[in-house]
């Protein structure tokens, strides 16, 4: 194999790995910009979820928090390279609609600013009954 082709598949790797880390950092980078947080987890902190972050499907590498002040999101430390930790307060969510796969009973949240959705499990959200109700969603 001529050393100019292996050059070839090295800088293919290089660029479509920074391709795809951009891709997958966008909408987490727009939320950082309004809700990065230097705060500790809330104490019912799960570790491991599944969920998505606008376009991106966290598969057991979301880390979900519920506290009065919002939605604290973390990415699993070894995956979380320029990814902080977001505090989403309860004011941001525009609109939940309930989402049910085949096992799992999921709500989607609807973000004011950035436009944004996130999709987490009903039993996360579960903590947050009484702080989505003084926003005036009911649980659905």
């Amino acid at each position: 194999m001529p050393k100019s082709l292996r050059w070839e598949y090295v800088a293919f790797y290089v660029v479509t790995t920074a391709v795809v880390v951009v891709v997958f950092r966008h909408n987490w980078n727009r939320l950082a910009k309004l809700y990065r947080t230097h705060e500790p987890p809330p104490p019912n902190f799960s570790r491991m979820e599944r969920g998505s972050v606008g376009w991106v499907y966290y598969k057991s590498t979301l880390n979900v928090g519920v506290s009065s002040k919002g939605i604290y999101l973390s990415v699993f430390p070894l995956f979380s390279f320029g990814s902080p930790p977001l505090l989403i307060p309860w004011s941001a969510i525009e609109k939940i609609e309930s989402v049910n796969g085949l096992f799992v009973d999921r709500f989607r949240l609807y973000l004011r600013e950035p436009k944004v959705k996130l999709i987490l499990r009903k039993e996360i959200l579960a903590p947050a009954k009484e702080y989505l109700a003084a926003q005036g969603f009911e649980w659905i």
